[in-house]
């Protein structure tokens, strides 16, 4: 796999001149070393100018001064050779022996310019009848870098066979033989050439896979950005509608209404939009990253792979490669307002402010129960609290979340009454099934794509699963909370007054919806604010 390095990529986004001793900040990109002192003397917290990701990520050490943070940023050693390649390229084209002829060739080791007469000559001498001398115009930066030699770090003439893990040098046989005999560790090039380009391998791999989660999880949040305005235009029309049919009565309603909406679908927003910007800064510094893994791997000057190879290691794991971000779930107030604008038309005073004040206050998110869920519940406290009204066992009673169930999010509901002493009998679990999809008498045992809890804790997708489901609803009171939630690997777990009973079902259908049916002695529940657990 061949890679190009455009010329713009050689070149620093501050002095816009080819890099000189390029330095990868903490996000991936480069800046000459000198750009970097410059950029961070022009304001303590500069960012890179090209992400706004920080340059120092660290503020505990704030006395150090620009130049040592810019030394302790790892050097490029890869665009480096590039960037001197392109020069060495694009400098004299004169044969550097001749001096007077035009210099149609170059020898790759040597890196010397030669017309065709003194590349005969070049080819017919012992010591450099090996080499590779190919014709200037078809020889490209990178080829000319990645040909070049492995030296010797301590002697620049001879040609480095062996690595000094302990000094971390590549070294040449007499320098082995002599002063890193005593080293303990001490490999073939070869060898720890091919240990870094595994290296690289590996870190190449795991980007893509980072970068690829990523971008899918800024597609999922712009997805839900869509589905919030189209939320927000529909209550919006909502509001209208409620607004005039009451008239002049409600005028002042019509605002605070408006309001709510759109407090509610910017808040969400802002959520969705800070999450994806975080996940916009770890793409830019995965992408980097692997541009820069990739280019390594293609390129590789062979000393400075097995440098870069440590480096973009220890780089790429100390990134946040993670593509799981909540946000904030959207509390959609359609519910809300419907009820209120009924009642208003009876007491309008009274049900105003009223839904004033718990529309303002209200600010966590909340299981709401949908307002399909049943004729025979009724729905109050701002459709928190869901009701019986006839009590006899064949009535409908299930009442549902509102919101696809969110992942390690628990939804539980608070037991406010029952009708009977002899106990309670509850059924509850998730659905495949929309609530926007529900008939006023649908039934839990009619719900496709359920998984259903009851008193003897079996679940009717998978009959082989026995949890403490059964004892837990066995002894349930007044007073007592039962919850759902759905780990990330799709498994439901049932909660009792907070605590996890354990896994009551595995394999989920997802996406999926809370349910809760009241259709034996319990007459009365009340939904919760909703909690995140590890």
């Amino acid at each position: 796999m061949a890679t190009v390095v455009q010329a713009h990529e050689r070149e620093c986004a501050v002095c816009t001149n080819h890099f000189t001793t390029p330095k990868i900040l903490p996000c991936g990109h480069l800046l000459c070393r000198q750009c970097v002192i410059s950029w961070l003397d022009s304001k303590s917290d500069a960012g890179c100018p090209l992400c706004t990701c920080p340059i120092v990520e660290h503020q505990g050490n704030s006395s150090q001064n620009s130049a040592d943070v810019a030394d302790t940023l790892p050097t490029d050693s890869v665009i480096e050779a590039i960037v001197e390649s392109d020069h060495v390229l694009k400098s004299n084209d004169m044969c550097t022996i001749c001096d007077d002829v035009i210099a149609e060739y170059i020898c790759m080791q040597c890196l010397e310019k030669m017309c065709p007469s003194c590349m005969k000559i070049h080819k017919k001498m012992s010591m450099s009848r090996s080499h590779d001398v190919e014709s200037v115009s078809t020889v490209t930066p990178e080829r000319l870098a990645a040909s070049r030699p492995a030296l010797c770090a301590d002697h620049v003439t001879e040609k480095a066979e062996f690595f000094c893990v302990d000094h971390n040098l590549a070294i040449c046989t007499p320098c082995f033989c002599n002063e890193h005999r005593a080293c303990l560790d001490v490999k073939s090039l070869d060898e720890k050439m091919k240990s870094a380009e595994d290296a690289f391998g590996s870190l190449r791999e795991k980007l893509l896979t980072a970068e690829d989660n990523l971008k899918k999880a800024i597609v999922n949040l712009n997805v839900r950005v869509q589905t919030a305005d189209v939320t927000e235009q529909e209550n919006m029309a909502l509001v209208d509608k409620t607004c005039d049919r009451l008239q002049s009565m409600v005028d002042e309603c019509r605002k605070v209404l408006k309001k709510l909406i759109s407090d509610s679908v910017s808040k969400f927003k802002k959520s969705l939009c800070d999450v994806k910007s975080e996940l916009e800064k770890r793409l830019g510094k995965v992408t980097s990253h692997k541009h820069l893994v990739t280019r390594a791997t293609t390129v590789r000057p062979r000393p400075a792979l097995i440098h870069a190879a440590q480096t973009l290691t220890d780089r790429v794991n100390s990134l946040d490669l993670s593509d799981e971000l909540e946000a904030e779930p959207l509390v959609n107030p359609s519910s809300e307002i419907m009820k209120y604008c009924d009642d208003a038309v009876k007491e309008i005073d009274d049900e105003l402010m009223s839904l004033k004040r718990q529309l303002i206050v209200d600010e966590k998110p909340v299981l709401v129960f949908h307002e399909t869920c049943g004729t025979n519940i009724r729905l109050s406290n701002f459709r928190k609290t869901a009701r019986k009204v006839h009590l006899n066992m064949f009535s409908n009673c299930v009442i549902f979340s509102s919101d696809v169930m969110a992942v390690n999010v628990l939804y539980e509901v608070r037991i406010d009454e029952i009708k009977t002493t002899a106990g309670i009998s509850l059924l509850l679990g998730v659905t495949s099934v929309s609530p926007t999809q529900l008939t006023l008498l649908t039934r839990s045992c009619e719900l496709k794509d359920s998984v259903i809890l009851m008193q003897n804790g079996v679940s009717v997708k998978d009959k082989d699963i026995r949890t403490n489901v059964t004892n837990a609803l066995k002894f349930l009171k007044v007073g007592n909370r039962v919850g759902l939630l759905v780990d990330s690997s799709n498994n439901l777990h049932f909660y009792v007054d907070g605590q996890d009973q354990g896994v009551a079902a595995k394999d989920v259908p997802q996406p999926c919806f809370a349910f809760f049916d009241l259709c034996y002695n319990v007459s009365q529940v009340t939904a919760l604010p909703t909690s995140r657990r590890t």
